[in-house]
């Protein structure tokens, strides 16, 4: 395919489209795999907290598949579309690790691996994309540094505290969304710099 990649055109944000079509598809996923905690029996924190991590997941791939990757560049769209395999594995994995977490059977330090491991591939496949951003929105060496940074730090935090399901997924939600922060804030102002904010993003 790539050597014949030359001889075709893509509609790029038709492609995204269709792609994150497929991504909203596996957040369903995740909605029904945690919908048994948002029962009148099982409502707890971890509701909520599960929650801001889906929220924050959602935000964070759509601020960069829908805002800042760049629809009119000339690219064929090959890596596009198979970073989003890590994607999907990553979704799947967090969706079946959420639920193991509260499992008092289960062992715990495999499960907080297991989350980790879909939420480094979720993360990394994302920034992945970040060199076909719009011009002024193409991450630096800093950009991934801080990114790296907050997964390493709360992996090894939630590691060490593998057995206190309440700490690991208090963690989890604390690096959700200060990855999520950290790209809305790089967003906004890059786009003060250079552009216009477009605040359908938020």
């Amino acid at each position: 395919m790539t050597r014949k990649a030359k001889y075709f055109q893509v509609n790029l944000p038709h492609l995204i489209e269709r792609i994150s079509l497929l991504v909203i598809i596996t957040f369903g996923e995740m909605i029904m795999g945690l919908a048994n905690f948002f029962t009148i029996e099982n409502f707890s924190i971890y509701s909520l907290l599960y929650f801001m991590i889906m929220l924050s997941l959602f935000f964070f791939y759509f601020g960069q598949f829908d805002h800042a990757i760049d629809e009119t560049s000339n690219q064929k769209g090959i890596f596009l579309i198979y970073s989003h395999y890590p994607i999907f594995i990553g979704l799947i994995m967090l969706t079946v690790s959420m639920s193991f977490l509260l499992n008092p059977e289960a062992n715990h330090l495999f499960v907080t691996s297991f989350f980790y491991i879909g939420l480094g591939l979720f993360q990394a496949a994302v920034l992945a994309n970040g060199p076909y951003n719009k011009h002024y929105l193409r991450f630096s060496k800093r950009f991934y540094f801080i990114q790296a940074a907050l997964y390493l730090t709360a992996l090894t935090l939630s590691l060490i505290c593998a057995s206190n399901p309440m700490i690991v997924v208090t963690i989890a939600t604390i690096l959700t969304l200060a990855i999520e922060i950290h790209f809305a804030y790089f967003y906004i102002k890059q786009t003060k710099k250079f552009s216009t904010v477009d605040w359908h993003l938020f």
